[in-house]
C-alpha cells in the first residue's frame, strides 16, 4: 500500500513538471511567432540629428498593411530611425512598434556614400557580433541615401521583396557587371593583410537618369555606366551595377560595368558577359561579343627595388553575337582580324583598370598581395613590409590572348 502511494506521487510529478514544461514552451513559441517584426533589409546613413539614420525594412506578415509614419511596398514597410548605433536603434524600433525586431532574414545591409566615405569600421563590426545576421547578407553601397535606396525597392518581376534580393546579386554571373558580395565575404578581405575590400554599388534609375543626353558612342556607352546611369526606361527603382572600392574601412572609389569585368577577369571570377566593341570592318558600327576565361587567370608578383612587378596572363574566348547578311560569312582573315582587335581592346580596358585601382585608389581588390606572401619568412616580415601601403608602387605587365568564334547558329559554310 505504501509502495503504491509512492508510485501515484511519483506520477503525479512527473505529470506535473510535464505540464509545466511544455506550457513554457508553447508561451515562448507564441510569442516567437506574434512578437517579431522580420527585417529583410537595413539601410544605413548619417544622422540629420544624431549620429545614425537607420532604415528598416520590415516584412508584413500576410502582406501589404497600412501604418502611419512609414512608406511601404506591397509585402514590406519601412520605419527609419535617427540614433546614436545600430543596438540603439533596434531599441528604439522595438519600442515604436511594439514587437521585437529580428535580422535573421536580412537579406542586405546597404550604406549610403556619403557614410561610407567617412568609414564604417564600427558599423562593420556590430553588425559582424550580431548573432542574427546571416554572413551571406549581401553589401550594397549606395550612390543615393540608403534610405531611398530601400524605399525605390519596387520588385517588378518577383513578389517577395526578400526574395528580389536574395536573387539580384547572381545577375553578376550573366553580365559581369557586378559581384555577389557577402557580409563575410566584405569582412574577410577588410581584416585580411593581403587584399582590400570592396561592395556592390548601388543606385536608384530615376527620370533624370532616362533624360541624360547621350554623347558618348554606343561601344562606350552600354559598360562604362554605373548604378543609376544606365539608360533604361522604367518606374524608378533600385539597379546594381559596378563595384564599390574601399581603401581600409573608408570607400575611396566607384567601378563602372566594364571595369567590373576587368576585376573579374584579373581575381579568376568571370563566369561569362557580353562587351560592345567598335567594328574594326565599317565605321559607325558596333559589334557585340560574349566572352569567357578559357583557363584560369594567372598571376604573377615579383618583388624589384622599383616597385611590385604584376604580370597577368589571360586567356579568352568570344562568341560574336551582332549579325547581319554580310557578317555571317565571316571568313578566316576577317576572324584573324577581330580577334587582334578585341585582343587589343581588353588589354587596353584591364590596363587602364589595374592603375587606376592601384594608383588612383591604392586598393589591392583583387588579392595580388596573396602571391607575394611566399616571400618572407615570417608573420612579422609580412606585416612590416605593408603590402597594402606599397600596392600603389605597382607596374603592371599584362598578356591576352582571344579567340573568336564567329556565331552560335549562322556559321560559315
Amino acid at each position: 500500500m505504501n509502495n503504491t502511494f509512492k508510485k501515484y506521487i511519483a506520477l503525479f510529478l512527473i505529470l506535473s513538471i510535464s505540464l509545466f514544461s511544455l506550457s513554457g514552451c508553447y508561451g515562448h513559441s507564441v510569442y516567437n511567432i506574434d512578437h517579431l517584426a522580420y527585417a529583410v533589409a537595413i539601410g544605413i546613413d548619417t544622422g540629420k540629428l544624431n549620429r545614425l539614420r537607420i532604415s528598416f525594412q520590415l516584412s508584413i506578415p500576410g502582406g501589404s498593411s497600412e501604418g502611419g509614419g512609414s512608406s511601404q511596398s506591397d509585402n514590406t514597410v519601412i520605419n527609419t530611425i535617427e540614433c546614436s548605433s545600430i543596438d540603439s536603434g533596434i531599441n528604439l524600433l522595438n519600442s515604436y512598434i511594439s514587437k521585437e525586431v529580428n535580422l535573421s532574414h536580412c537579406k542586405v545591409i546597404v550604406f549610403s556614400e556619403d557614410f561610407a566615405y567617412n568609414g564604417i569600421s564600427e558599423s562593420l563590426y556590430t553588425l559582424m557580433n550580431n548573432i542574427q545576421i546571416r554572413p551571406d547578407s549581401n553589401i550594397i553601397i549606395s550612390r543615393c541615401s540608403a534610405e531611398y535606396f530601400l524605399n525605390s525597392s519596387k520588385p517588378t518581376l518577383e513578389k517577395i521583396s526578400a526574395r528580389y534580393y536574395e536573387v539580384a546579386p547572381s545577375s553578376s554571373d550573366y553580365t559581369g557587371y557586378t559581384e555577389d558580395i557577402t557580409l563575410s565575404k566584405f569582412f574577410s578581405n577588410f581584416a585580411s593583410t593581403t587584399s582590400q575590400c570592396y561592395g556592390i554599388l548601388g543606385g536608384v534609375n530615376s527620370k533624370s537618369t532616362q533624360n541624360t543626353d547621350v554623347t558618348e558612342d554606343g561601344s562606350k556607352k552600354d559598360s562604362n555606366n554605373k548604378a543609376n546611369e544606365t539608360l533604361i526606361t522604367s518606374k524608378p527603382t533600385i539597379e546594381n551595377m559596378g563595384l564599390a572600392v574601399f581603401r581600409d574601412d573608408k570607400l575611396v572609389g566607384e567601378l563602372t560595368g566594364i571595369e567590373t569585368i576587368c576585376h573579374l577577369i584579373i581575381s579568376n571570377k568571370l563566369n561569362i558577359c557580353n562587351i560592345t566593341i567598335n567594328s574594326p570592318f565599317e565605321d559607325g558600327k558596333t559589334i557585340t561579343l560574349r566572352i569567357r576565361l578559357v583557363d584560369d587567370t594567372k598571376n604573377k608578383v615579383t618583388l624589384t627595388d622599383a616597385g611590385p612587378y604584376i604580370n597577368s596572363k589571360i586567356r579568352l574566348e568570344a562568341r560574336v553575337l551582332t549579325m547581319d547578311e554580310n557578317s555571317k560569312y565571316l571568313d578566316t582573315q576577317n576572324i584573324e582580324k577581330l580577334e587582334k582587335y578585341t585582343t587589343s581592346y581588353m588589354k587596353n580596358q584591364i590596363y587602364q583598370y589595374l592603375y587606376k585601382v592601384s594608383k588612383e585608389y591604392n586598393s589591392d581588390i583583387d588579392g595580388f598581395g596573396l602571391h607575394v606572401t611566399k616571400n618572407f619568412s615570417t608573420w612579422e616580415k609580412w606585416r612590416n613590409y605593408k603590402w597594402l601601403d606599397n600596392f600603389k608602387n605597382s607596374f603592371f605587365n599584362v598578356e591576352v590572348e582571344t579567340k573568336v568564334k564567329s556565331g552560335y547558329i549562322l556559321m560559315e559554310t
